[in-house]
């Protein structure tokens, strides 16, 4: 079948309807397999154009990378662009808004990191450490205790935070607590 978009079909017999109604649906598909299109004409960007978003932002260049994930997808009720890459030993997930191209949200994390030789560093004396951040969550889910809890240190938005969950008594609670200032960011319960 030729595709029909754009096209105004013309037709000397009686069975105009039909041919409009086939235009019209051509026309449809047409517009919704694009995702190369312009904004004014498609109310996504393309996943080319959200990964280059990201690819800016981080300051990488697409060689320095690879791509595990990049998915349209509904959150809130926007349709957002996941994209999660590698460089090196360091992860980096977007959420990209894939009407207006804007980044929603970003973190990295460093895989297998050690620390230093010496087990110091400037950056986590700053920091209020493991131990406080596990007993700031454990304080909030009463009987709850140290092998209920799973908690590693991340960057959200360039934002040094504690991510964690705890299983307890067949619920789960996941939260995000400030690397610095031991504040709850985020907290969540699962049922």
């Amino acid at each position: 079948m030729i595709g029909m978009a754009g096209c105004t079909a013309a037709s000397s017999g009686d069975d105009t309807s039909s041919d409009t109604q086939t235009n019209t649906a051509a026309a449809s598909e047409s517009a919704a397999d694009d995702t190369s299109a312009s904004p004014d004409n498609s109310d996504v960007i393309t996943a080319e154009e959200a990964k280059e978003t990201a690819l800016s932002h981080a300051q990488l260049t697409e060689e320095e990378v690879t791509f595990l994930r990049t998915e349209l997808d509904m959150d809130d009720g926007r349709k957002i662009y996941e994209i999660e890459f590698y460089s090196g030993d360091t992860e980096y997930d977007y959420d990209i808004d894939a009407s207006t191209g804007d980044i929603i949200s970003y973190d990295h994390d460093v895989e297998n990191y050690t620390g230093q030789a010496d087990g110091t560093s400037e950056i986590q004396e700053e920091y209020i450490g493991e131990e406080k951040a596990k007993s700031i969550a454990l304080e909030k889910v009463p009987g709850a205790t140290e092998e209920h809890i799973q908690l590693q240190l991340d960057y959200d938005d360039g934002k040094a935070v504690y991510e964690g969950s705890i299983i307890f008594e067949q619920s789960k609670y996941e939260f995000e607590i400030d690397a610095v200032s031991g504040a709850i960011i985020n907290w969540e319960l699962d049922d």
